[in-house]
Protein backbone atom coordinates (compact mmCIF):
# COMPACT_ATOMS: atom_id res chain seq x y z
CA UNK A 1 0.00 0.00 0.00
CA UNK A 2 1.57 3.25 -1.11
CA UNK A 3 0.16 6.08 0.97
CA UNK A 4 -2.27 5.94 3.83
CA UNK A 5 -3.98 8.56 5.94
CA UNK A 6 -2.36 9.11 9.33
CA UNK A 7 -5.82 8.45 10.79
CA UNK A 8 -5.35 4.82 9.76
CA UNK A 9 -3.40 4.23 12.99
CA UNK A 10 -6.54 5.16 14.92
CA UNK A 11 -8.88 3.17 12.69
CA UNK A 12 -7.01 -0.13 13.07
CA UNK A 13 -7.16 0.28 16.86
CA UNK A 14 -10.89 1.03 17.09
CA UNK A 15 -11.58 -2.04 19.24
CA UNK A 16 -9.23 -0.77 21.98
CA UNK A 17 -10.91 2.59 22.32
CA UNK A 18 -13.90 2.97 24.60
CA UNK A 19 -16.35 5.39 23.01
CA UNK A 20 -14.44 5.36 19.71
CA UNK A 21 -15.34 8.50 17.74
CA UNK A 22 -16.99 7.10 14.63
CA UNK A 23 -17.01 10.57 13.06
CA UNK A 24 -13.26 10.06 12.58
CA UNK A 25 -14.06 7.19 10.20
CA UNK A 26 -15.71 9.64 7.81
CA UNK A 27 -12.64 11.90 7.79
CA UNK A 28 -10.41 8.87 7.35
CA UNK A 29 -12.48 7.51 4.45
CA UNK A 30 -12.36 10.86 2.66
CA UNK A 31 -8.59 11.10 3.16
CA UNK A 32 -8.06 7.54 1.94
CA UNK A 33 -10.11 8.21 -1.21
CA UNK A 34 -8.11 11.38 -1.86
CA UNK A 35 -4.96 9.22 -1.63
CA UNK A 36 -6.28 6.92 -4.36
CA UNK A 37 -7.89 4.09 -2.40
CA UNK A 38 -11.31 2.87 -3.44
CA UNK A 39 -13.40 0.00 -2.12
CA UNK A 40 -17.17 -0.35 -1.84
CA UNK A 41 -17.23 0.04 1.94
CA UNK A 42 -14.76 2.93 1.89
CA UNK A 43 -17.02 4.81 -0.52
CA UNK A 44 -20.02 4.19 1.73
CA UNK A 45 -18.10 5.41 4.80
CA UNK A 46 -17.08 8.58 2.99
CA UNK A 47 -20.72 9.18 2.07
CA UNK A 48 -22.09 8.95 5.59
CA UNK A 49 -22.96 12.17 7.34
CA UNK A 50 -21.88 13.32 10.77
CA UNK A 51 -22.74 12.73 13.50
CA UNK A 52 -22.54 9.07 12.70
CA UNK A 53 -24.36 6.23 14.38
CA UNK A 54 -21.95 3.70 15.86
CA UNK A 55 -24.10 0.72 14.90
CA UNK A 56 -24.53 1.96 11.34
CA UNK A 57 -20.85 2.72 10.89
CA UNK A 58 -18.94 -0.09 12.64
CA UNK A 59 -19.72 -2.77 10.07
CA UNK A 60 -18.57 -0.50 7.25
CA UNK A 61 -15.36 0.27 9.13
CA UNK A 62 -14.62 -3.43 9.66
CA UNK A 63 -15.42 -4.22 6.02
CA UNK A 64 -13.22 -1.38 4.80
CA UNK A 65 -10.27 -2.49 6.91
CA UNK A 66 -10.71 -5.99 5.49
CA UNK A 67 -11.04 -4.76 1.89
CA UNK A 68 -7.87 -2.67 2.27
CA UNK A 69 -6.06 -5.61 3.95
CA UNK A 70 -5.36 -3.55 7.07
CA UNK A 71 -4.61 -5.40 10.31
CA UNK A 72 -6.85 -4.67 13.27
CA UNK A 73 -4.65 -4.00 16.30
CA UNK A 74 -5.60 -5.17 19.78
CA UNK A 75 -4.04 -5.10 23.23
CA UNK A 76 -0.79 -3.19 23.60
CA UNK A 77 -0.39 -3.06 19.80
CA UNK A 78 -3.76 -1.35 19.54
CA UNK A 79 -2.95 1.14 22.28
CA UNK A 80 0.41 1.91 20.68
CA UNK A 81 -1.15 2.34 17.24
CA UNK A 82 -3.89 4.63 18.55
CA UNK A 83 -1.60 6.93 20.52
CA UNK A 84 0.97 7.01 17.70
CA UNK A 85 -1.49 9.13 15.71
CA UNK A 86 -1.44 11.81 18.41
CA UNK A 87 2.30 11.60 19.00
CA UNK A 88 2.98 12.00 15.27
CA UNK A 89 0.74 15.08 15.29
CA UNK A 90 2.74 16.48 18.22
CA UNK A 91 6.01 15.78 16.38
CA UNK A 92 4.64 17.82 13.46
CA UNK A 93 3.77 20.68 15.82
CA UNK A 94 0.01 20.27 15.31
CA UNK A 95 -2.20 21.18 18.29
CA UNK A 96 0.57 20.14 20.64
CA UNK A 97 -1.22 20.76 23.92
CA UNK A 98 -4.47 19.09 22.83
CA UNK A 99 -2.70 16.06 21.40
CA UNK A 100 -0.56 15.72 24.53
CA UNK A 101 -3.75 15.75 26.59
CA UNK A 102 -5.19 13.03 24.32
CA UNK A 103 -2.14 10.81 24.82
CA UNK A 104 -2.24 11.39 28.57
CA UNK A 105 -5.98 10.77 28.89
CA UNK A 106 -6.08 7.68 26.72
CA UNK A 107 -3.03 6.05 28.32
CA UNK A 108 -4.41 6.79 31.78
CA UNK A 109 -7.74 5.24 30.81
CA UNK A 110 -5.99 2.12 29.48
CA UNK A 111 -3.57 1.94 32.45
CA UNK A 112 -0.70 2.28 30.00
CA UNK A 113 1.36 4.78 31.93
CA UNK A 114 4.83 3.27 32.24
CA UNK A 115 5.70 3.00 28.50
CA UNK A 116 4.51 6.59 28.00
CA UNK A 117 6.15 8.04 31.10
CA UNK A 118 7.81 10.95 29.26
CA UNK A 119 4.45 12.18 27.96
CA UNK A 120 2.88 11.87 31.42
CA UNK A 121 5.73 13.90 32.93
CA UNK A 122 5.48 16.52 30.20
CA UNK A 123 1.71 16.76 30.68
CA UNK A 124 2.17 17.35 34.40
CA UNK A 125 5.06 19.78 33.80
CA UNK A 126 2.91 21.87 31.46
CA UNK A 127 0.17 21.83 34.11
CA UNK A 128 2.66 23.18 36.65
CA UNK A 129 3.34 26.14 34.38
CA UNK A 130 -0.39 26.67 33.91
CA UNK A 131 -0.69 26.99 37.70
CA UNK A 132 1.94 29.72 37.69
CA UNK A 133 4.96 27.70 38.75
CA UNK A 134 8.30 28.95 37.42
CA UNK A 135 9.92 25.52 37.78
CA UNK A 136 8.71 21.93 37.55
CA UNK A 137 10.20 18.82 39.07
CA UNK A 138 8.49 16.73 36.39
CA UNK A 139 10.83 17.95 33.64
CA UNK A 140 13.61 20.10 35.13
CA UNK A 141 14.92 21.34 31.76
CA UNK A 142 11.49 22.69 30.80
CA UNK A 143 10.38 26.26 31.26
CA UNK A 144 7.13 28.01 30.51
CA UNK A 145 8.81 29.44 27.40
CA UNK A 146 10.17 26.13 26.02
CA UNK A 147 7.66 23.50 27.15
CA UNK A 148 5.99 23.24 23.76
CA UNK A 149 9.29 22.74 21.91
CA UNK A 150 10.38 20.17 24.53
CA UNK A 151 7.16 18.22 23.95
CA UNK A 152 7.62 18.39 20.17
CA UNK A 153 11.25 17.18 20.30
CA UNK A 154 10.31 14.38 22.71
CA UNK A 155 7.52 13.30 20.36
CA UNK A 156 9.85 13.43 17.36
CA UNK A 157 12.37 11.23 19.16
CA UNK A 158 9.60 8.81 20.18
CA UNK A 159 8.34 8.50 16.59
CA UNK A 160 11.85 7.75 15.31
CA UNK A 161 12.43 5.12 18.00
CA UNK A 162 9.00 3.45 17.79
CA UNK A 163 7.80 3.71 14.18
CA UNK A 164 8.81 0.13 13.43
CA UNK A 165 6.67 -1.08 16.38
CA UNK A 166 3.38 0.47 15.27
CA UNK A 167 3.66 1.08 11.55
CA UNK A 168 3.00 -2.51 10.38
CA UNK A 169 -0.70 -2.31 9.62
CA UNK A 170 -0.95 -3.90 6.18
CA UNK A 171 -1.73 -7.60 5.99
CA UNK A 172 0.51 -8.89 3.20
Amino acid sequence: MDKISSLTYKMVAFSEVPNFNMDDTIDWAVEMISLGHETPSLLILAGLSKPTNYFETIDYLKATLDELHLLVKTGDDGVLSYISYYIEQIAKGNNVRENLASVYGFCQLKNYEKPMNDFFLLHWAWSDFDYGNKYTDYWPAATKENIESVVISTADKWVKENKKHYSQIVDN
